[in-house]
């Protein structure tokens, strides 16, 4: 059937294929109003979202300790539904390999999750980080806005390491992230909040190809609703959609 998945969104019918969220969030964020945990699982069951990978509001602000214990006690109770990002910061440049060591080892995490302040991706600062992931295998998720913020260089350096280039069109600029993935192969796009300009979708796939394009709600941040139908509405084949919500992000974590 042409189109079927856009029928599926039109209906506000749960999605027959599934989807894999690579870039949500549990906890809480400053003073916003959060939406509980079970209602954040009973959301994605609605939707059809099988998976999520999350890293912790709580570490985002400077607790980053603390925050990986509350994705490593989420991902314990769920351990069907959420996957665990490492969080990881170079303002805390000493804490960074204890705390990928530490984490690792629980067995809870499948990704390495940083967050870009003050620090730019291509400082060596980082390179312990990219080294550690590239040796146990752990995409990285990389937090940028208005630009890929260095990762190219690392990207460069470790061909073999996956680099997602969070929010991805932000800030009113996507040409600069389209010229960070021919820079290299292994950098992916994820539309995370991107900026819904009219056709970016489509203009990411016809550049980068859907096969480079991955998908997150960030969630609870932002609807999940929301985020998915920017896609399940983008000009673009099911056969594309398919790849953007979940075949390429079952690649990357093929454990999951």
């Amino acid at each position: 059937m042409k189109d079927k998945l856009l029928d599926y969104a039109r209906r506000g019918q749960t999605l027959d294929i599934p989807v894999f969220d690579i870039h949500s969030h549990v906890g809480k964020w400053s003073t916003y109003d959060m939406v509980s945990l079970e209602e954040q699982v009973g959301e994605m069951d609605r939707l059809g979202i099988r998976m999520a990978a999350v890293s912790s509001m709580t570490a985002l602000v400077g607790d980053i300790s603390r925050g990986n214990a509350e994705v490593a006690g989420i991902v314990r109770r769920y351990p069907k539904r959420f996957i665990g990002y490492i969080h990881v910061s170079a303002n805390y440049s000493d804490d960074m390999l204890p705390e990928l060591e530490r984490c690792y080892e629980t067995a809870c995490f499948r990704g390495i999750k940083v967050y870009q302040v003050g620090v730019n991706y291509n400082d060596p600062l980082f390179e312990p980080v990219w080294t550690f992931a590239e040796k146990h295998r752990l995409p990285i998720l990389a937090h940028t806005w208005g630009g890929a913020g260095g990762l190219e260089g690392p990207a460069m350096r470790h061909p073999d390491l996956a680099f997602l280039m969070a929010h991805s069109g932000t800030e009113g600029k996507y040409n600069p992230y389209l010229d960070a993935i021919k820079a290299a192969p292994n950098l992916y796009i994820d539309l995370t909040y991107s900026r819904e300009y009219v056709n970016i979708i489509r203009h990411f796939v016809e550049v980068a190809g859907a096969d480079r394009i991955v998908w997150g709600a960030d969630a609870p941040l932002f609807s999940m609703a929301q985020q998915l139908c920017k896609v399940l509405f983008a000009n673009i084949s099911d056969e594309d959609k398919e790849k953007i919500l979940y075949r390429n992000a079952a690649k990357l974590f093929p454990s999951c």
